[in-house]
């Protein structure tokens, strides 16, 4: 019987010995694991760089942000939206030529960063030495990310935002000259590498160099090459503007288009209602001696609404920017009375109403991801 006891201890030892030999491999496989998923993260930047287009005496553009998130394809393949907390304001016109770190966070290494959002929560300008609040055509930026794949221990994105501030210029009820001012985005991105742990830190400024200035260029120009502006028509019919514009996605990734705008020479007319002599209601058109000479438009749908920067009234309309995807077309149109009015519209305050001049060519310039422009002639 001892033997037999001898035999099953020592059995059941060996069991005992495999069973804490397996457990130990199982919880170093695990710990090697978890090791690897949590040193396997890198730093990374979203970094801006800002060439603006503004009116003579601007010395001040200021722009508040908000709600970063990254759109981060896994090397599994999997593809999520990692929200960074990052907001802050930046003066646009200090950012010429370098580039400032905006925001800081870690992604899984071998993976890809494909888009980047962000709000355009406020924006002001100092123009001529007073402040203007300025409306943003769209309040919401999702861009593409070129290069995108990260496989560095530090990167980042490099946002270059090129937006234009139009300055619209009106007259109120009493005469008076007052400008409006309408922020137009339009912004490129690319992964960039060779940085400095100092660009880690959030608002840390570097001059931009030659290469990342180089790829920008190549972005810009290959995005402009992808999303065109295939055809154009604008008429006038009395006070009655239509606009038909036809994008074309040419390439293999979606496109969020922002709003456009059209820039040319524009008619500015106001009309009174009078009483004669006789008592008989008579009409009386004034040019306006001041007029716009550019009138944005935000997207809805496939909706153009003019945009002046100023109250006006669309109803319950929400603006929600077109995402264009690869081989698609679409057709954004807008026929209507376009007004530029201040005050309540009544017969002592009639609107301002604009137009194209029949034979004239306008300009369009598309607010995307890139820079396009087409150039259409007004027709009756």
């Amino acid at each position: 019987m001892s033997r037999n006891w001898t035999f099953k201890y020592g059995l059941a030892a060996d069991l005992v010995a495999i069973v804490v030999i397996a457990v130990v491999l199982v919880s170093n496989q695990m710990f090697l694991m978890t090791s690897t998923q949590t040193t396997a993260a890198a730093p990374f930047l979203v970094m801006l760089t800002d060439p603006p287009t503004v009116p003579a005496g601007t010395t001040v553009l200021n722009l508040t942000y908000s709600d970063f998130s990254l759109q981060v394809t896994l090397s599994n393949g999997t593809s999520e939206w990692l929200p960074v907390n990052a907001s802050g304001t930046v003066n646009l016109f200090s950012l010429v030529n370098v580039s400032q770190t905006i925001a800081s966070t870690t992604i899984p290494n071998d993976s890809a960063v494909d888009q980047i959002e962000f709000t355009l929560a406020s924006v002001d300008a100092v123009v001529n030495g007073t402040t203007y609040n300025v409306t943003p055509l769209s309040s919401t930026l999702v861009v593409s990310v070129a290069n995108s794949q990260v496989n560095q221990t530090l990167s980042g994105v490099l946002i270059d935002f090129n937006p234009t501030l139009v300055e619209i210029q009106a007259t109120d009820a009493n005469g008076t000259i007052v400008y409006y001012f309408v922020l137009v985005p339009s912004a490129t991105a690319t992964i960039v590498s060779s940085l400095s742990k100092e660009q880690i830190k959030v608002g840390t400024i570097v001059e931009l160099g030659k290469n990342d200035k180089e790829k920008l260029v190549h972005v810009v120009e290959e995005f402009s090459n992808n999303l065109t502006i295939v055809s154009a028509t604008l008429s006038v019919n009395g006070n009655v503007t239509s606009l038909n514009v036809t994008l074309m996605n040419q390439g293999s990734v979606a496109f969020k288009v922002f709003g456009l705008t059209l820039h040319g020479e524009l008619n500015a007319t106001r009309t009174w209602e009078k009483t004669n002599a006789e008592g008989q209601m008579i009409r009386e058109v004034i040019v306006q001696n001041i007029a716009p000479d550019t009138i944005p438009f935000e997207i809805n749908g496939s909706s153009l609404i003019p945009c002046f920067g100023i109250e006006q009234d669309y109803g319950e309309l929400a603006i929600s920017p077109l995402i264009l995807q690869p081989g698609q077309n679409v057709t954004l149109s807008f026929s209507g009375v376009i007004t530029l009015q201040p005050e309540k519209v009544d017969k002592n305050h009639p609107p301002i109403i604009v137009t194209p001049m029949v034979g004239d060519n306008y300009t369009l310039r598309l607010v995307d991801e890139g820079f396009q422009t087409f150039i259409v002639n007004a027709t009756s």
